[in-house]
């Protein structure tokens, strides 16, 4: 009898534990970085929506150059975050976010508009991919993190 109370009482402690765990809110860091990374992606889809409304011309690249130099910073913080939890694959999108960042920043340095409508797209594919798997979407329109 002992023993079995003791197994049932291990097995309701590891249930809380995990879900505690679960339900844990994201450091205030992270937290920052997703919303500084939010405006900074804005700013990439509106500077690429006129890329790709002007075609060829002389496009601003400023507003990607000011973007991919906020996002290093907060792809630097997700990643630790990422790791920090041991969620492999969330870490490894955050690795890929921050490669598309570097592929951003190095294509706007060269004014080379594909290649920077390139990188943006990939850069947009590897956060909805990240937020698919890892995010959940409240009631009151708020996100949480599964």
């Amino acid at each position: 009898m002992n023993s079995r109370l003791c197994a049932w009482t291990s097995a309701a402690f590891l249930i809380l534990a995990f879900s505690v765990r679960a339900n844990e809110k994201p450091s205030d860091a992270f937290q920052k970085a997703m919303r500084d990374t939010g405006a900074a992606m804005q700013a990439v889809r509106s500077a690429s929506k006129e890329i790709e409304d002007s075609g060829a011309g002389a496009q601003d690249y400023t507003p990607f150059e000011t973007a991919t130099a906020t996002m290093k910073t907060t792809f630097a913080t997700t990643l630790d975050y990422w790791k920090a939890q041991k969620i492999d694959d969330a870490a490894t999108l955050a690795s890929q976010a921050a490669k598309a960042v570097a592929e951003l920043e190095a294509a706007a340095r060269e004014r080379d508009y594909r290649l920077v409508l390139d990188a943006s797209t990939a850069l947009g594919a590897t956060c909805t991919a990240c937020h698919n798997a890892h995010r959940v979407r409240l009631p009151d329109g708020s996100y949480e993190i599964k």
